[in-house]
């Protein structure tokens, strides 16, 4: 692997450059991931489609309102989900166990004692269940003729933020943790995903697909006065915990319609987008679903080589998808996961574990791994992970206020 810091921006990136011109005050330069796909024999790795595709029913099977599939480059594509296919397991802690449908969408509370999924084990959509890290008995919290995706507990965790169509479209609401009190909190006719709160939990950023819109915009909104607020363009944001700032972590395509994705992080002051940086970027593989640590001060993402990379036989992305983290300042990089199978979804909880979904066991279910120290997982490694790339750190030029707007 070789990490690289250009003194240039990439003109793949120009687009995006100009857009973050406008909305920062402030820019450093990215990291450079090369994540060259090892070699492979028989049929290539493949997207873990249960933890990438949200297909939406509207509220009434009837309806002729039906939500999008999504996945997790943005596309609202509408393909099929092709069968998980069989995984080594060495080094991993399995914590869900459906054997019929898929698991996706994990996120862990504050604490680290419950899982919140979303899942297809009792039906065709996606319903939010519940279970105890340590436990294997599940609650289901929805059950509706909708897709219910994206949980994600509230900082004092006692509520659940999630996306539906129960509405027609996708839109954001909070419930409690038993499932009750199910309240709205968007509306409208354009698609609403991906919630996290805010470290006070007043507030929740989302992304959002205009009606008519051809790009994925970042929103902010107040959850007891319904204020909302788009802060540029982005997908999949996410929330530091960390009370000392607003700072939100997302990905962004280097080229509008591309999905080669790199992650960025912004910080919110007076409630507009400042310091807007992109942590890192890959010239072969798209950067998706960052997470933070519990201290904010590191990330967890996906990476999925060559996006573009397709099978012949359903057109679906091919290329390998791995857990990696990183410092918020795009130093000292680690792969979490060894190669095997699709991971994806990462979530780092307080007990110092990444969880994942990863089909390494056949069916898509949640997974994990311990974090030892600033280098990945050491005490649950696999024996015989797959080969990663050597890391190369280069030093990053002082962009300094060269490049503030």
């Amino acid at each position: 692997m070789m990490i690289d810091t250009p003194r240039t921006v990439r003109p793949a990136m120009a687009l995006a450059w100009l857009i973050v011109m406008s909305l920062c005050g402030c820019m450093t330069a990215p990291t450079t991931m090369d994540l060259p796909a090892p070699a492979r024999s028989g049929e290539p790795e493949r997207m873990n489609e249960s933890a990438a595709v949200i297909r939406g029913s509207g509220s009434d099977e009837n309806s002729s309102m039906v939500a999008p599939v999504i996945n997790l480059f943005g596309e609202l594509d509408g393909v099929a989900r092709p069968p998980g296919a069989q995984r080594g397991s060495a080094g991993f802690q399995q914590h869900t166990f459906a054997t019929e449908g898929y698991d996706s969408d994990v996120s862990v509370d504050p604490q680290g004692k419950w899982l919140a999924f979303a899942s297809t084990r009792h039906a065709e959509h996606t319903d939010i269940y519940l279970q105890r890290v340590d436990g294997t008995s599940v609650t289901q919290l929805t059950n509706d003729a909708a897709n219910d995706a994206f949980p994600t507990f509230s900082p004092d965790g006692k509520r659940i933020a999630f996306s539906s169509t129960r509405s027609g479209d996708w839109d954001l609401y909070v419930m409690d943790t038993d499932g009750r009190n199910i309240i709205q909190v968007t509306s409208g006719p354009g698609q609403d995903l991906h919630p996290s709160f805010s470290p006070d939990g007043s507030r929740l950023a989302y992304c959002s697909m205009p009606a008519r819109g051809d790009e994925w915009e970042l929103w902010v909104v107040n959850l007891t006065t319904r204020e909302k607020k788009m802060i540029g363009p982005g997908l999949f944001p996410c929330w530091s915990p960390a009370r000392d700032g607003d700072r939100i972590a997302f990905q962004r395509a280097r080229q509008r319609g591309s999905r080669w994705f790199s992650l960025w992080t912004l910080d919110l002051v007076d409630g507009e987008a400042r310091r807007m940086t992109e942590v890192a970027v890959s010239p072969n593989a798209a950067i998706v679903s960052p997470a933070w640590s519990p201290d904010g001060r590191r990330l967890s993402f996906a990476t999925v080589v060559d996006p573009a990379q397709v099978r012949a036989s359903d057109g679906k992305p091919a290329g390998q998808q791995d857990v990696w983290v990183i410092d918020a300042d795009g130093g000292n990089r680690a792969r979490i996961s060894d190669g095997r199978g699709a991971n994806l979804s990462p979530w780092w909880s307080a007990n110092n574990r990444i969880f994942f979904i990863s089909d390494r066991g056949g069916s898509e279910n949640v997974w994990s791994a311990r974090i030892d120290g600033a280098t990945g997982y050491t005490a649950e490694a696999s024996p015989a992970p797959a080969p990663a790339p050597a890391l190369e750190a280069v030093a990053s030029p002082d962009v300094g206020d060269a490049l503030h707007h």
